[in-house]
């Protein structure tokens, strides 16, 4: 069965605004998610939590949440940019077998290069990996999922907008490429590359370990279509929307039968850029919002 969790990123924190020192705080974000009553988050980036697994078994332990995942791009078509990666996904490797379980989401990063082009498929198909760089890429995903296995815990790999695999046939070729990788379907991501999350699931329902749920402002995917803006602007214009007033097909994600037969988590994301600790009583209100839709679509 799908069961409900919560994000940090929904909360405005996330890679693109760790450093900000106006974030939400961690205790705070906890307070605030389990009074809404979740008992299940991802953890945010590396080191939001907590910076280790002693930090994070004591975290958990306080607020009694379970780590059901974290987030990570790795640089796959990068050699040394993957092994400096390496130490980030010891770091949260760490964190989620200290507390218990956990999925580790895997994600190529995003560039200057795919940014610029991001949900414009000509343009994507211009700046996109040939054959080798994509066998390069697989071949450093299954080092990563090796080594999160090796600790005992999953690992799924996340299509992701601004990044080389994010367009139905990019995902498609390192899916092919690496057969042994479950996979984390993000309903927003896969719109905004092109894609359609209903066909998406049905075509990997055997390899889904996750599932992040958003919607996509359609005027804002319109001006990125067209050029006007890149993916970096479309963040900052909110493309990833309140539930049910965007494009993406959510009540009929959540209907289809290979939905309904999953069973993992669905992770209410609505990935925020500008968030301050000032704003947290409004994303609660628009976050309970979001939550209550998905229950009625789910009933």
């Amino acid at each position: 069965m799908i069961r409900l969790a919560t994000a940090p990123v929904s909360w405005g924190i996330w890679e693109a605004t760790i450093d900000r020192p106006d974030l939400i705080p961690p205790d705070l974000f906890l307070e605030t998610v389990t009074n809404m009553g979740y008992r299940q988050t991802e953890t945010g980036p590396p080191g939001y939590f907590a910076p280790n697994g002693t930090a994070a078994v004591e975290r958990a332990r306080r607020y009694g949440v379970e780590l059901i995942a974290t987030f990570l791009p790795l640089r796959l078509d990068d050699e040394q940019g993957f092994t400096d990666d390496l130490a980030a996904l010891d770091q949260v490797v760490e964190v989620l077998d200290a507390t218990g379980s956990g999925t580790v989401l895997l994600a190529d990063s995003e560039t200057p290069e795919r940014t610029a082009v991001s949900g414009q498929p000509q343009r994507m198909r211009e700046t996109g990996w040939d054959g080798a760089t994509f066998e390069a890429a697989a071949e450093r995903l299954l080092r990563a999922v090796e080594r999160v296995r090796a600790r005992g815990l999953d690992a799924a790999f996340h299509p992701h907008a601004a990044s080389h695999v994010e367009s139905p046939e990019e995902v498609e070729a390192l899916l092919e490429r690496a057969p042994d990788v479950g996979l984390c379907i993000d309903t927003g991501h896969t719109v905004v590359g092109g894609g359609d999350p209903v066909e998406l699931v049905r075509r990997h329902a055997d390899r889904i370990r996750h599932v992040h749920l958003k919607d996509v402002d359609g005027a804002v995917l319109a001006r990125l279509r067209t050029g006007q803006i890149d993916m970096d602007e479309a963040w900052q214009q909110g493309i990833f929307c309140r539930f049910g007033e965007g494009v993406v097909p959510l009540r009929e994600f959540l209907a289809a039968p290979e939905v309904r037969e999953l069973d993992v988590w669905a992770v209410i994301e609505q990935d925020r850029i500008a968030v301050t600790v000032d704003d947290i009583d409004e994303v609660r209100r628009a976050e309970e919002r979001n939550r209550a839709l998905v229950e009625e679509w789910l009933s």
